[in-house]
């Protein structure tokens, strides 16, 4: 389908594979309408950009060195041994040094700043929109030359003030705010320093600080549409029940699901071809793969299960040595593989999550951090897999969730039901229409 007036869309994103594979998706659609889509990152992202017959603006590097964190997984690496816990635990007596490395993150903001007001100036004639997906307030589309909108690629949870707290995996169905409070106190002092330098940033470059300046994460952490905001999720698992949203800028996007980078399909290797058991891919993603213990210990106990399974080993793949009943690699086509498996056990990012579902498999959830828990309540609240926390691994359990995810023809059910939904039309012609609406608009 495309549409009578072609626009020239300039889109970019965070540091972070998900991310960016959501923004590429979207752009995708864009593009199947007619418009001309341009991608500004990283250089490395590059090859992604021109599969898709997208241009490239890359970043100035030199803006970039020396940083610190150099990488979302780099700046996690130092976090990550403390989510092995429950909610209340998780920001519970974290030292004055946690509290300023967790902060520390913003020095990599800023510079996307100054990466994005340059080509912003070296463009201004030459786009109609930009659309973003940075999560918070990006000061870059402050007297921006050309209208902004903001892409949400996470679970949209904090869109709701009615709600748990945002990264708790508190579940919606759940009568015990006093909890609720307790973590976004707990949450409060260990993001002082994040949340603090957020405020510096946005300051030294004349952008007003929220109305409500609290330690509550929905209230700083998570931008607000000026004008127009999307949000990647689809509306079977929207948290209707708790509305309505903060704002009713934001439009829902029921899929942005890109295209594999490969578009082979995927060959189940004879080494797993002829073994009995059902087919599952387990991938704790990018972050949670390199640690290395945990991934040992998983790989341990599937070692035991009755079934195969095809594993993204991740960047220190190399250290794993996997059982007998599987096969993998340090970097696998994971959209096409989704396609083969009967089972999905994934870290709960919003973008394997929603692939996931895209094609229909159940899932069980590992969670970590961020919207991953609240993407694993979730699952759980709608009836579609299961959850493993962290802390409570072992053995005898994660193969009984295993044996009964599988054999629950009732999550198989509804997430069929869900997938069916994303792959309609009907949404996606709907959010193409209100941006080209949004981009007349401020053409008049």
């Amino acid at each position: 389908m495309t549409s009578k007036t072609k626009y020239r869309i300039l889109m970019s994103s965070i540091d972070a594979l998900g991310h960016v594979n959501c923004t590429l998706a979207l752009g995708e659609i864009l593009a199947s309408y007619g418009h001309q889509i341009t991608f500004t990152n990283h250089v490395h992202y590059k090859k992604l950009a021109e599969k898709r017959n997208f241009k490239f603006i890359p970043f100035d590097a030199k803006l970039y060195e020396n940083v610190q964190p150099a990488s979302a997984p780099e700046w996690l690496d130092h976090f990550l041994h403390k989510f092995r816990a429950d909610a209340l635990s998780i920001f519970k007596d974290w030292t004055p040094e946690e509290i300023e490395i967790f902060g520390s993150m913003v020095n990599v903001y800023e510079r996307n700043t100054s990466a994005l007001k340059a080509i912003f100036k070296e463009n201004a004639n030459n786009f109609d929109l930009f659309i973003g997906d940075f999560i918070m307030k990006q000061p870059a589309f402050h007297g921006a030359p050309f209208p902004c909108a903001l892409l949400l690629s996470m679970n949209p949870l904090p869109l709701y003030p009615n709600g748990p707290p945002a990264w708790s995996g508190f579940s919606v169905k759940e009568t015990d705010t006093e909890k609720w409070n307790k973590f976004r106190e707990l949450f409060g002092v260990a993001s002082k320093a994040y949340r603090e330098n957020i405020y510096s940033w946005w300051r030294s470059n004349g952008l007003p600080l929220p109305a409500i300046q609290d330690a509550r994460i929905e209230n700083w952490f998570y931008g607000e549409p000026e004008q127009l905001g999307i949000y990647h999720y689809p509306e079977l698992l929207d948290y209707h029940e708790i509305g309505p949203m903060r704002s009713d800028k934001w439009i829902r996007l029921d899929c942005a699901i890109r295209r594999p980078d490969n578009v082979e399909p995927f060959i189940i290797p004879e080494s797993l071809k002829h073994l009995p058991g059902k087919l599952v891919y387990f991938s704790l993603g990018s972050c949670g793969s390199i640690q290395i213990d945990l991934m040992k210990s998983f790989i341990k106990i599937l070692s035991k299960c009755p079934h195969r399974f095809i594993v993204s080993k991740g960047p220190k793949g190399d250290e794993l040595e996997l059982g007998p009943n599987m096969w993998g690699e340090n970097y696998v086509n994971q959209i096409a593989i989704l396609d083969v498996v009967d089972l999905v056990i994934t870290h709960g990012g919003n973008n394997t999550f929603l692939e996931t579902i895209y094609a229909g498999k159940p899932l069980i959830v590992v969670p970590f951090f961020m919207d991953q828990l609240d993407n694993a309540q979730r699952a759980v609240d709608c009836g579609i897999g299961s959850r493993i926390n962290l802390h409570e691994i072992d053995e005898v359990k994660v193969l009984k969730i295993i044996d009964e995810t599988l054999s629950n023809p009732s999550y198989a059910e509804k997430i069929a039901k869900i997938s069916a939904s994303m792959k309609s039309p009907k949404n996606r012609d709907n959010v193409v229409k209100k941006i080209e609406k949004f981009i007349e608009n401020h053409q008049k």
